[in-house]
């Protein structure tokens, strides 16, 4: 590719548009090369080539556009396969998550930049810019999905949002608000089933910010992703509040949506707002019949066949941030400066959680342990600064060992905990410090050695080790955090716990992690 771009290059010097992609001939054998590459490598290339068009100032608007519009649906078929890609790596691609995921990222950031360039030129009246009337709404549509598609992918990373999204977001919207355009449906790809409009491609960005995506794994983020597509179309946004308006954005400013219960100081002209009740009903509908059906619900293009576990939990996630009144929290939050250490990994918590390691704990871990500053807590977790993240371990459902990191707040033993809230402070002088909202799972989580009741592990053991802990909030059940992988649904276990058998049932799969599976039990204790 890079001989052919070269070959192309010198062709085209001579040309009176320099662009090796001005000359239609020329540049249809670079569309055939890219259709037939290599997905992740073909998207790269797509990058490269939009950054030049919109770059090029000999190009003219219509050709321009044309090249753009080309560019942008031929790389189609690549980001979806890089996408599944990315989903379907092992724990152990990092580097290639990262180089899939800048693909992805690079990709919409490009796109968005390629459509916001002729919106200006299109506003600045540009010579020949009154070519490209017949593709007005077209421009404001794909430069709202791919501003919204870039947004999504820094949530997946939990990276700090520039405000140039949302800059990019708000020009998009005010230009097809500006032509009577909002409400105009049609296809934003071809090949792609579904249409949208400039409104639902904007409440698209709204909901996904809105949807508290700090919270969310990735496989979650894109269950989220697509239930918002489903109920983009719901919405309505209006440029005065209303009885039902629950958020509100300013076209203004970059920045992202805001809860009415914080309402701006005046209502000004560059005010946006918007309700959730409505999508909110229909989404507690579809949440109670999935939890009697335990069936995935119709009408939804969930892109495959998630678990219904992480589709459950997705829908009680939107249930709570979608509320028509914001979320209560079930205990009081104090603010507070105070230094925690932290341990990962399943087989060091394992270790940390032995009966017997009270007096060595601090040993066991002490080479690798994190050392967090809490700004905050509440009965049921803590909220903390990450200064420096170490490795790439961090992230939403790691399941991590936690103590005072003061020898008189510590009676020696560690509590287990699960990262539930992550996000990158875009205002960090060190690019890895990061905030974290964290569950304390229990303050009396305990090693133990676990058989099956069948007999034998998957893998041929008969015991393993787990970390057992009873569940505070339903009586005569157990959970277990066992090794990933090992356990298979319906299975059940025999432990000892404090001198007496346990013999647990099974409920259900309640967490999954990298390096962990959280499973609920029916506890049933044998005395002898």
């Amino acid at each position: 590719m890079i001989k052919l771009f070269q070959t192309l290059k010198n062709t085209a010097l001579g040309s009176r548009d320099s662009h090796p992609l001005a000359n239609p001939r020329e540049a249809e054998e670079v569309f055939v090369e890219l259709r037939a590459g290599d997905a992740q490598k073909s998207l790269e290339e797509i990058t490269h080539w939009l950054e030049s068009v919109t770059h090029d100032e000999a190009l003219k608007p219509e050709r321009r556009f044309e090249l753009i519009k080309r560019l942008d649906e031929l790389a189609q078929p690549h980001r979806i396969k890089v996408g599944r890609d990315y989903g379907s790596l092992s724990r152990q691609s990092r580097f290639q998550e990262g180089k899939l995921w800048s693909a992805k990222h690079d990709f919409w950031t490009r796109v968005s930049e390629a459509y916001g360039d002729l919106m200006l030129r299109i506003e600045r009246k540009d010579k020949g810019a009154d070519a490209l009337k017949p593709h007005l709404g077209l421009i404001a549509l794909r430069a709202l999905r791919a501003s919204t598609r870039r947004l999504k992918w820094l949530y997946v990373r939990y990276g700090p949002v520039p405000g140039d999204i949302w800059g990019t977001v708000s020009r998009a919207y005010q230009f097809a608000e500006a032509r009577k355009l909002t409400q105009v449906r049609g296809a934003v790809y071809p090949g792609i089933p579904g249409e949208s409009s400039a409104e639902e491609e904007f409440m698209r960005a709204m909901l996904l910010s809105a949807s508290a995506p700090d919270a969310l794994t990735p496989q979650e983020m894109d269950v989220c992703e697509r239930v918002i597509a489903h109920f983009a179309g719901r919405f309505r946004i209006v440029n005065q509040p209303q009885p039902d308006s629950s958020y509100w954005f300013d076209l203004e400013q970059s920045r992202q949506p805001l809860r009415l219960a914080a309402p701006p100081a005046q209502v000004t002209p560059g005010l946006r707002f918007f309700g959730t009740a409505t999508a909110h009903t229909e989404l507690m509908a579809m949440l109670g019949k999935l939890e009697h059906s335990d069936e995935l619900p119709a009408g939804v293009d969930f892109g495959g066949t998630p678990e219904v576990r992480v589709v459950h939990d997705v829908f009680k996630h939107l249930a709570l941030n979608w509320a028509p009144k914001p979320p209560v929290r079930k205990s009081e939050r104090k603010r507070m400066q105070a230094r925690m250490s932290i341990a990962h990994g399943f087989d060091r918590l394992i270790e940390l959680m032995k009966e017997d390691v009270v007096d060595i704990a601090l040993d066991v871990a002490a080479g690798d342990n994190e050392t967090w500053v809490v700004e905050n807590v509440s009965s049921g977790g803590f909220g903390a600064t990450v200064s420096q993240v170490k490795g790439d371990w961090l992230k939403i459902a790691a399941l991590i060992a936690v103590q005072p990191d003061m020898p008189s707040g510590s009676n020696g033993r560690w509590d287990l905990a699960i990262v539930r809230r992550l996000s990158r402070d875009g205002n960090a002088t060190s690019k890895n410090q990061a905030s974290t909202g964290v569950q304390i799972l229990s303050r009396s989580a305990v090693a133990a050695t676990l058989a099956n009741a069948s007999g034998a592990w998957g893998d041929g053991s008969s015991m393993i080790e787990g970390i057992y802990w009873a569940d505070p909030a339903n009586p005569g059940v157990a959970l277990l955090a066992l090794p990933a992988g090992t356990y298979l649904p319906g299975e059940q276990i025999q432990t000892a716990i404090d001198g007496r058998k346990h013999l647990l049932f099974p409920v259900a799969i309640a967490e999954r992690g990298d390096d962990y599976d959280l499973v609920s039990f029916r506890d049933m204790v044998q005395d002898d």
